[in-house]
Parts: C-alpha cells; sequence; structure tokens
C-alpha cells in the first residue's frame, strides 16, 4: 500500500512541475494584455482631449431621458 502512495504522490509531483514549467513558459496571453493597456491608454487620452465634449453629451442625454421620464409620469 506503501508503494502504491509513494507511486501516486511522485506522479502527481512530476505532473504538477510539468504544467508549472509549462505555466511559466507560455506567453500566450502577453500579446493581449498588452493590446488591451494600449486600447485603455489610447481611450484616456480620448477622453482627456474631448472631455469638455464628452460633459457636454452626457448632460445632453441625461437632459433629454429626464425630460422623457417627467413627461412620462
Amino acid at each position: 500500500m506503501r508503494q502504491k502512495l509513494d507511486n501516486l504522490y511522485w506522479r502527481m509531483r512530476f505532473r504538477f512541475m510539468g504544467m508549472m514549467e509549462d505555466f511559466l513558459k507560455d506567453e500566450e496571453g502577453d500579446t493581449n494584455m498588452v493590446s488591451m493597456i494600449v486600447l485603455i491608454v489610447i481611450v484616456i487620452a480620448l477622453a482627456t482631449i474631448f472631455k469638455e465634449q464628452l460633459q457636454l453629451a452626457i448632460e445632453a442625454v441625461f437632459g433629454k431621458l429626464t425630460e422623457f421620464i417627467n413627461t412620462g409620469l
């Protein structure tokens, strides 16, 4: 019985070590993360550049929404 448990332990340990090695060497998600960061930076830059226009547009939308809600009641 002890031999079976030892064999199971070593198989699981080697499998885990192999998975950890694959995880550390895998670079599949790196390009996605970089592209997401670049997109976030671009959105923040555009929001900063067009801040006043965005505020006016949002105020107009919420003004019309409030007016629609008030006339519906």
